[in-house]
């Protein structure tokens, strides 16, 4: 179903969603087939996207394409989310029905009760700066607003955790790097 996002956040605390570069679009991750190392050092992972077959599968770097999965808004919520605040938004055109990060750029805040929310969030959609108004079953709230603070901690089912003395070295090391071996994604588990 178009606009349906997968299971619901609470159900698992290790979710995460990533932006193709087919699309530019964030989709929620259904599992993690692979580990590498890009040629800078950095860790990729080849995510198979919730809904898709393997013949979609990508590799996405960690770092600046993964993510914890953005939250859907509750109408009682809606005070969360603030003016310019990043969200993900649903956003529906003629040819495509795709999530992507927006900036919120203003709220119209009206009275409502607990199960309908009559805000009107106006949005300006990173990828093409469009601004668009969108109700708030179309509004996602990143769980935390400061990510370039966060420490990133993706997660996918079964995929390896670095150390923090294997970050630290993977992430400041400016010589030559090296392929993964089996040795090396296995020493990334706990």
């Amino acid at each position: 179903m178009p606009g349906k996002r997968g299971a619901n956040v609470s159900e698992s605390e290790w979710a995460s969603e990533a932006r193709s570069k087919k699309d530019l679009a964030w989709h929620d991750v259904a599992m993690c087939r692979n580990f590498r190392y890009s040629r800078t050092g950095e860790l990729e992972v080849l995510v198979r996207y919730a809904g898709f077959g393997k013949v979609e599968d990508e590799w996405v770097n960690v770092k600046s394409e993964m993510r914890e999965r953005s939250i859907p808004l509750e109408p009682s919520e809606c005070h969360k989310v603030k003016d310019g605040d990043l969200v993900l938004c649903f956003l529906e055109r003629g040819d495509y029905a795709l999530y992507f990060d927006a900036r919120v750029v203003r709220i119209h805040r009206r009275l409502h009760d607990a199960t309908d929310c009559k805000c009107i969030f106006t949005v300006r959609f990173l990828h093409d700066n469009s601004e668009e108004e969108i109700h708030w079953k179309g509004v996602y709230y990143r769980p935390t607003q400061d990510e370039s603070t966060q420490e990133k901690s993706i997660v996918c089912h079964g995929s390896p955790k670095p150390t923090q003395e294997e970050s630290t070295v993977r992430h400041n090391s400016s010589g030559p790097t090296k392929e993964p071996n089996l040795s090396d994604i296995e020493n990334l588990w706990p």
